[in-house]
Parts: structure tokens; sequence; C-alpha cells
């Protein structure tokens, strides 16, 4: 189909955003210390601005809606983004009526001004997007949900997490037609937060999160998104894990089993025309565990009585050594793995992150974005993150 839209903007990358507004921020608040006005707060805003544009890619965090969540202050000055899942669609528009955390989240945000709040929508299982998605007038009635949710609760973005537009077997409805009504909603939605920032003169955000595998890239036409997205999330993580053969779940490339890794699906929505700029590297916070592994060896590409459905938090993978269980690492695949004999779990680990985060710096990616951050209790992964994402 012709691509009939009449928009022309370029969206600009985040980074760069991010950038005029410290430069702006440190010549404001100088000028404010100099004539006494500010001293003391101001410098400590100041350091966390600079420090966190010394980072060569933007870090973005889901984060999981429940009660009683904690948000550490020491993580401000590593995240760019958090986003706050999830929006559900209920009889065509979009709701938060679920939602626990909300209050904890808005404050953060609030505190750490620097911190874009992205509200998302859908995720897995999450129906109602086809249907919604069906007329014009229900395309038009769901954006204007969304974006209504949105602005009630001071977020400065939209994160589509439509899994997946046209790609049936995923236990949500599914219409060929998807793939179109799914641009036709992201157009409406791209329209609705142009127009917020001609009137409040800051820029608004526009997310779609997209699967790494094979099925959900080739029904979709990357080069369409450019004008449409600031940013295209692609989730390279539970790659395996559904069957009972063990293997990489969020390996950056091939673990020999005929799977492919996040490599292939980045690679393949730049060479169809997606800018790099615009897409963030999936990671996951938590690794997927097969028991009773047989075959002996390493328990790679090994036979299990279960699939790897059982997940651990990333403290709990990081805990994995002082109970017995050997680290392996995979140099072809970029992948972690730790095995006890019985028990095996795929993960990511300083290594695979550092690695990873190279890899997207070298392709000029926007960033990593990690699903999820109440997983990543300590803070561990987030710190490996910035870490690595300086160097």
């Amino acid at each position: 189909m012709p691509d009939n839209r009449t928009r022309t903007k370029e969206r600009k990358p985040q980074k760069h955003r991010k950038l005029w507004f410290a430069v702006m921020l440190a010549m404001l608040t100088g000028a404010m210390t100099a004539t006494g006005i500010m001293a003391g707060p101001a410098d400590a805003a100041i350091q966390e601005e600079h420090s966190m544009h010394k980072r060569n890619g933007r870090t973005v965090m889901y984060i999981m809606d429940e009660a009683g969540m904690t948000l550490r202050d020491d993580d401000a000055h590593k995240l760019d983004q958090l986003n706050y899942s999830f929006a559900l669609i209920r009889d065509g528009r979009a709701d938060g009526s679920h939602w626990r955390g909300t209050r904890r989240v808005t404050e953060f945000l609030r505190k750490h001004p620097h911190i874009d709040g992205v509200m998302s929508v859908g995720g897995w299982g999450a129906d109602g997007f086809s249907d919604a998605c069906m007329t014009e007038e229900g395309r038009k009635t769901l954006a204007d949900s969304i974006l209504a949710l949105m602005d009630e609760h001071g977020f400065v973005g939209v994160d589509i997490d439509w899994e997946y537009p046209g790609v049936p077997g995923t236990g949500i409805v599914s219409r060929e037609e998807d793939v179109e009504n799914w641009y036709a909603l992201l157009q409406l939605l791209r329209d609705g937060l142009d127009a917020r920032e001609a009137a409040k003169g800051r820029e608004y955000i526009l997310s779609v999160a997209l699967g790494a595998g094979e099925s959900h890239l080739k029904v979709i036409d990357p080069a369409r998104l450019n004008r449409l997205i600031d940013q295209a999330v692609v989730m390279a993580y539970d790659l395996s894990g559904f069957d009972r053969t063990t293997g990489h779940h969020a390996g950056l490339y091939s673990d020999g089993n005929g799977g492919h890794g996040g490599a292939h699906a980045v690679e393949s929505l730049i060479n169809r025309g997606l800018a790099p700029e615009r897409i963030l590297l999936g990671m996951p916070a938590y690794g997927r565990v097969w028991r009773q592994v047989t075959g002996g060896g390493d328990g790679l590409s090994q036979r299990a009585a279960t699939s790897g459905n059982k997940t651990l938090s990333f403290d709990e993978v990081l805990r994995l050594t002082d109970s017995g269980y050997a680290r392996h690492y995979d140099d072809e695949a970029q992948a972690a793995w730790w095995f006890d004999g019985s028990s095996f779990v795929s993960a990511d680990d300083d290594r695979s992150i550092g690695y990873k985060c190279g890899w997207l710096m070298k392709k000029g990616l926007q960033g990593a974005a990690v699903w999820q951050y109440t997983q990543d209790a300590s803070g561990a992964m987030l710190a490996m993150l910035d870490a690595a994402l300086r160097k």
C-alpha cells in the first residue's frame, strides 16, 4: 500500500533532545548561582544531568505496576526513561483503573524531571487492539482515550505494546488488516502528541514494542515507522524457553539450534529501512529455568523434563553460583548460562550486557530497554548497563 501520510517532520533522536535540556539547565542554573539566587541543590542537579549525558546510549526501564513498588533515588542518574506498564483496553478505550502504583511512579518522575515517563499500553496477552482498530471511529476513540489517560497522569509519551499485529496464534483476536490498522492508530497518536508538543513546547515520545521473531518482523514495513515513532523496542528475549530443549533466551546471536538472536532482528529492521537511532535493544532482567535436564555436560542444548517456563529475577540469577551452579558463557551467541547438573538457567550477566552495549553503540542504536525494573531489586543490572554505555 502506498504511504499517503502528509506528515514530513523527521523525529529527532531522544539523546539529542536530552543534551539540549542539559545545556539549557546548566546555563540557567549557572546564572542563578552566580547571582546568589540558587546554590547547593542546583549543583547536584547539574551533576546529575552531566553524569547522565556521558552515556553513549539511552537507558529505558519498563516498570510493571504493583502495589508497594520501590523506586530508588540512587538509580535516577542512570535512567533516561520509565515505561509504566500497562494500560489495558476495555470496551475500545484505554483503561488504568487497575493500577496500584501510579502515585509512586509519578512522584518519582516529579522528583527526577530528567526522566521521561511513558505510558505503555497492552502487553503480552492483552486483547482489544484488533477490535478497537477495525474502524476509523474505533481507532480515533482508542487514540483519544490513550492520550487522555496519558495526560491525566502526567506522562510524556506512549508505548504501544500490541503483541502482535498481523500474527495469529498469540491468544488474542487477530485479523489480516491489523498491520494497516496499527499504522493508522500510530498516525493518530503521532498527530495528538505533535499537537501537545506545539502547545507545551516540549517533545512527546511515541514508542512501539516489536517482536524479534521472523513471524513478527515479516508482516511489517519498518521504513514506514520513521516518521511516526521515536522509539522501537526490539524485544530480544524469550527467544527460547517454550520447549524442553535448553537454550539461550536472550542471546545476541544464534545458539546454533536454528533460532535467531537479537542482532538478527535489529539488522533485519535496519536493512528494511528503520533508522538505527530509533531502535532500542530489549534486554531481560530475569532468567529462564529448565529443570531435570538430562544428557550431562554443561547442560546446553539438552532435553529437560520441563520447558523454560519458570523465571528468576536478576538478583536471584546473580546468586546462583553461591548455590552450587557453575557459570558458563557462549562466545558465539554472546550469552551466559548456569547449570548445577539438573537445572539450567539462561540469563544475561555483566559480560553479555557489556557486549550487547558495545554492539548497539557501534550500530548507532538509540540505546537499551529492560524488562523490567522490579526484577532488578538491587539495581545491579541497571548499574551494569549504565557502566557499559559509558565506555
